[in-house]
């Protein structure tokens, strides 16, 4: 799992379970997570963050079904 957002301002939602985490690197974008769950009082909280499934733990997996 990685933890992103919580600041007040950008986090998950409700209905955004499945959604990517997009992290920039070296100009390309990559999907480093999907959303699992967030807080279910509100959005947006302070020191609330969106948890994400770590994709980089299912990569293998996921090369190997997609091939």
């Amino acid at each position: 799992m990685v933890c992103a957002g919580g600041d007040g301002v950008v986090s998950g939602c409700n209905g955004d379970s499945g959604g990517p985490l997009n992290c920039q690197r070296n100009g390309l974008w990559d999907v480093d997570g999907i959303v699992s769950f967030g807080s279910g009082l509100s959005c947006n909280m302070i020191k609330k963050p969106t948890v994400f499934t770590r994709v980089s733990a299912y990569i293998d997996w996921i090369n190997e079904v997609e091939n």
